[in-house]
């Protein structure tokens, strides 16, 4: 979470720094909304080694109080190739075991789905949750801590003769 109420030159940092990082890591980065930007990225042959990020195919990064709650980066990633890989993975198996019993052919395309795409997703959307936490590491602690409170030696004291 961010500052109650932050500046339009605080939004603009988070999101260049957002960029920067995905930038880094060979994605395409637009920015068409204020307080947004989109991102594509590349095939995965085409990518640095960028680890499990390279599972996210698209997605958008937000600045921004949904329904006045508190500010915050939101994001939605989309994962088109890894579907599309799962399913192309679900048609094999379905062609494949055709003759198998229903229910052992719909626990293999479920365990599929499940420890296949659910695990990657999982672990693709923690890293760009842990890229997100580490572009806004600074911002986000120098915000969480307090205000360091006066000390009474750096208290104001009246010019006026008593």
């Amino acid at each position: 979470m961010l500052r109650a109420n932050p500046t339009v030159r605080e939004i603009q940092t988070i999101l260049t720094r957002v960029e920067r990082a995905l930038t880094e890591r060979g994605a395409t980065v637009q920015r068409d909304v204020p307080g947004e930007l989109s991102f594509h990225m590349p095939p995965p042959w085409q990518l640095a080694p960028v680890g499990w990020l390279a599972l996210i195919t698209r997605g958008t990064a937000t600045v921004s109080a949904w329904g006045g709650g508190p500010w915050r980066v939101s994001y939605r990633l989309r994962f088109g190739a890894l579907q599309t890989l799962t399913g192309l993975l679900t048609l094999i198996i379905v062609a494949l075991g055709w003759n198998w019993p229903r229910l052992a052919l719909l626990n293999t395309v479920l365990a599929l789905w499940i420890a296949g795409y659910g695990t990657l997703h999982l672990i693709a959307s923690h890293d760009f949750r842990k890229l997100l936490r580490n572009v806004m590491a600074d911002l986000v602690e120098r915000r969480s801590r307090p205000r360091a409170k006066p000390t009474p030696s750096a208290q104001a004291t009246s010019q006026q003769p008593e």
